[in-house]
């Protein structure tokens, strides 16, 4: 607001002249500016020394440069926006079986499209062995961290360290089967169980596909996932690829495409203040035009993750799922993240 300053001189607050600087830059008439600056009583020559000392600064000369630049990338996506909507069915993901390591490389990874696989967990010893009452009887002994008490914390997926806790595996099974649907604890990718020596024995029931996953890198690769229905991982992107093998139970991801701008409106990091199950128009009403895939996992189904995608994870009915990373391309990308810059 207008403030005066000694000898009665009217001068701008900082606050207007932000104001002033945001609505050249969004290309507002100047006609209107002016307006409303005389509306809330400043004197016009005061009002065009102002504008003129604003355009004339090294700072806003700066800015339009940056703003120029942004327009032209908002252009690409836009682009991306615009063909992705003119698919027969650009809210579902491909399914697709006997792809080869090259054919998933060429149509899905080097695209950035996600799929599901749907003949790669099916072919695993652990399909159809990989159950509760399996883990328990097999590596009920282990002690594994396992994120508890994350339904009384908003922020539980950013804070997953600070509530993990050991916990015999056995036990943590008996403690899943018995919560019903809940998001109050969860084996996750954070806790980094899949690398424990005692789990290792695992891997001897899965076999990775030829020339997709390179095994030299398995270990720091893996993420090992088991929880009840009703565990949640927020709407958020990973700086890597990834392929999520579901091997028991169901799971529904919604997933967004990176050139969805709007949601860089509402990041945090790598996570998005948007729910997708619920989305907040009034907050967030740029949302309502991002395209929302939704992909609901069976057992025995694996879903490939693009770097940068948006997902929302909810478990549907108890679950386990494996995930991996290590790729037989380049999957380092970690400088993504729009959310901070």
């Amino acid at each position: 607001m207008p403030r005066r300053r000694p000898r009665d001189r009217l001068t701008l607050s900082p606050d207007w002249q932000r104001w002033i600087a945001d609505n050249l830059l969004a290309g507002a008439p100047h006609d209107e500016i002016i307006a409303t600056l005389l509306g809330h009583g400043v004197p016009r020559a005061e009002v065009d020394a102002q504008i003129a000392a604003i355009t004339a600064s090294p700072a806003y000369v700066a800015a339009q440069r940056h703003l120029r630049a942004a327009r032209r990338l908002e252009l690409v996506a836009r682009l991306h926006r615009q063909l992705d909507a003119t698919r027969a069915r650009p809210r579902a993901v491909e399914r697709c079986a006997g792809l080869d390591a090259e054919a998933f490389f060429e149509r899905y990874y080097a695209t950035n499209t996600p799929v599901v696989l749907t003949d790669v967990v099916t072919a695993w010893a652990a399909f159809g062995r990989w159950t509760p009452a399996y883990l328990k009887e097999r590596f009920g002994d282990v002690e594994v961290m396992a994120a508890m008490g994350r339904a009384s914390d908003p922020d539980y997926d950013m804070h997953t360290p600070a509530l993990s806790r050991p916990v015999a595996l056995g036990d943590f099974v008996d403690r899943v089967l018995a919560a019903g649907e809940s998001n109050d604890l969860y084996l996750v990718a954070n806790n980094r169980n899949s690398d424990r020596a005692a789990l290792r024995p695992l891997f001897d029931e899965v076999t990775l596909p030829a020339g997709l996953l390179d095994p030299a890198r398995l270990a720091g690769s893996t993420a090992l996932w088991f929880g009840p229905g009703g565990t949640v991982t927020p709407l958020h992107h990973d700086t890597s690829n990834i392929v999520f093998g579901n091997l028991y139970g169901e799971k529904r991801f919604l997933l967004v495409a990176p050139w969805e701008t709007a949601l860089l409106q509402s990041t945090r990091g790598v996570y998005s203040l948007v729910d997708p199950e619920r989305p907040d128009l009034d907050r967030f009403p740029a949302f309502a035009r991002a395209n929302v895939r939704d992909v609901v996992l069976a057992p025995g189904e694996m879903l490939f993750i693009p770097v940068g995608w948006w997902h929302h994870v909810r478990a549907l009915s108890v679950s386990i799922n494996l995930a991996f990373t290590n790729f037989a391309r380049d999957n380092a990308y970690d400088w993504f993240r729009p959310g901070e810059r």
